[in-house]
């Protein structure tokens, strides 16, 4: 059973974000009012022609203006930081939950799909064609270059054999990953 204060009344939650506007709008708040004070004595010294009538306006409302500009500007650069803090622990946060369910994925003995891609099959032993390299030479149908059989490029798609001839005839550039050589 739910306890309640003495009043009968249950105490009620702020809510985290009234607590965040509040605190933004304070900022702005404060700057404002020492704009309203700074623009008064504006009014006020430049309504008196006798510098020693000017004393007080420029004393209490330039002085205590500029300073509630200062406050007000400090509260939001503060506001600010605080956000950023805010951030950064929560993705240290995130990234420390990343690394504990990858250690537990990795000790439950998990496979990352990716893995269980295959690369391109090469071709059957003493049927390479000429050109190629201890791994052999591969391109997509459509692609501009080509790859040693084991690229990261070409995981997983549909790549297929070629040799010197057919990289010169379409003209294909050496992939800058895998830099696959063509032997002569």
């Amino acid at each position: 059973m739910d306890r309640q204060p003495a009043g009968g009344q249950r105490p009620r939650p702020t809510s985290r974000v009234v607590v965040d506007v509040v605190r933004a709008v304070r900022g702005w708040v404060v700057a404002v009012a020492g704009g309203v004070l700074l623009f008064g004595c504006y009014l006020g010294v430049s309504a008196e022609t006798d510098p020693g009538r000017q004393l007080p306006y420029f004393a209490s409302g330039g002085l205590g203006g500029l300073a509630l500009v200062l406050l007000g500007c400090a509260l939001l650069v503060a506001d600010q930081i605080d956000a950023v803090s805010k951030n950064d622990r929560r993705t240290d946060h995130q990234v420390d939950e990343l690394h504990r369910l990858i250690v537990t994925a990795a000790s439950a003995g998990f496979v990352p799909p990716t893995s269980a891609i295959s690369a391109p099959t090469p071709p059957a032993s003493g049927t390479a064609p000429a050109g190629y390299d201890d791994e052999g030479l591969f391109a997509v149908p459509a692609g501009r270059t080509y790859h040693r059989r084991t690229c990261e490029m070409i995981v997983g798609k549909p790549a297929q054999p070629v040799d010197s001839d057919q990289i010169a005839t379409r003209g294909l550039t050496a992939c800058t990953i895998c830099e696959p050589k063509i032997i002569t």
